[in-house]
């Protein structure tokens, strides 16, 4: 396989037709994370709640984790059939054929349960193994806690109980050191197969079974070549993200100066505070609009070295 005319290829479409680039903003939805961090004073203030008001306190979390899964979902079922519009039209476009976002957009919604079916029953198996050694694992945990609390209670926290305990946090450690070799591994698996299946359902119309039969058969037929183009993206990634960096650096430094000034000098301005919020929405919006130029670029790639893969085996 011509690597260079495949990357680039897969490049000019992308560049040519920055319509896609909405796709694959939407095809990168479920791959944003967010985290909070929560310190102990914040206890303090459930602790002086009365218990009619941890109740309201509690179904208000409640709600909120409902529609935080709604929300996900949602976001779930467009990455979906973008990803699919988005194989769609760069398998159209490089057969010179018409296309358009809305044209793209309707044929992933149309193979949308196909997808779902698909992803579901590929990486179903590896949720619940996950959750069951997880749990196993609690347990592990739990039992050498429990072991060194009821020594601790009794005044009797001798050798034997320290080396339990140790031996069982060390095993219950060596335990998730493998699960995470493995489930790199084989998470490195699926993505492959995941991604020769979904071409497999848009441009063959094949069946959620059949699909992941497919996908798995093309990768294991191309394996060399298909690692291959995923190392190259993979360095490709990295410089694009340095590249990226240094665009959005001096932003960054606009954008947040007032408010380390105020850090520093320890006056907390709310006028800096709502400028440094806007500023990191709109830093945050540029980025994205940057990561889905990359998004449709490996799609594109992937979408032509499969069909590079499938005309060869025909």
């Amino acid at each position: 396989m011509d690597y260079g005319h495949i990357i680039g290829r897969g490049w000019r479409i992308t560049w040519n037709n920055k319509w896609l680039w909405v796709l694959g903003f939407l095809a990168s939805l479920t791959s944003m994370r967010s985290s909070s961090n929560f310190s102990g004073r914040d206890n303090t203030m459930f602790e002086s709640l009365s218990p009619e008001q941890m109740m309201a306190v509690s179904g208000a979390m409640l709600g909120l984790v409902c529609l935080a899964l709604i929300v996900y979902i949602i976001f779930t079922l467009l990455s979906l059939a973008a990803r699919g519009g988005l194989i769609t039209a760069v398998a159209k476009l490089n057969r010179n054929e018409e296309t358009s976002l809305g044209e793209a957009f309707n044929a992933g919604v149309a193979k949308i349960w196909s997808l779902v079916g698909m992803s579901l029953l590929l990486y179903l198996p590896i949720i619940i193994f996950v959750f069951v050694m997880a749990v196993v694992i609690g347990f592990m945990f739990a039992g050498a806690f429990g072991s060194a609390m009821a020594a601790g209670g009794s005044g009797d926290l001798g050798p034997g109980v320290v080396e339990s305990m140790v031996a069982g946090l060390g095993v219950a450690f060596l335990c998730l050191v493998l699960l995470a070799c493995v489930f790199g591994i084989v998470g490195l698996l699926l993505r492959f197969i995941n991604a020769f299946a979904f071409r497999g359902i848009m441009l063959y119309d094949l069946g959620v079974v059949e699909s992941i039969s497919h996908g798995w058969q093309v990768f294991k037929t191309n394996l060399g070549e298909s690692l291959l183009l995923g190392i190259l993206f993979f360095f490709i990634s990295i410089g694009y993200g340095i590249l990226m960096s240094i665009l959005l650096l001096p932003f960054i430094f606009i954008v947040f100066a007032p408010l380390w000034g105020n850090i520093i000098s320890g006056d907390f301005s709310p006028l800096a505070m709502s400028y440094a919020f806007a500023g990191a929405l709109c830093l945050g919006i540029a980025g994205a609009i940057l990561m889905s130029i990359l998004s449709t670029w490996q799609s594109a790639s992937f979408t032509l070295a499969y069909q590079y893969f499938t005309k060869k085996a025909a």
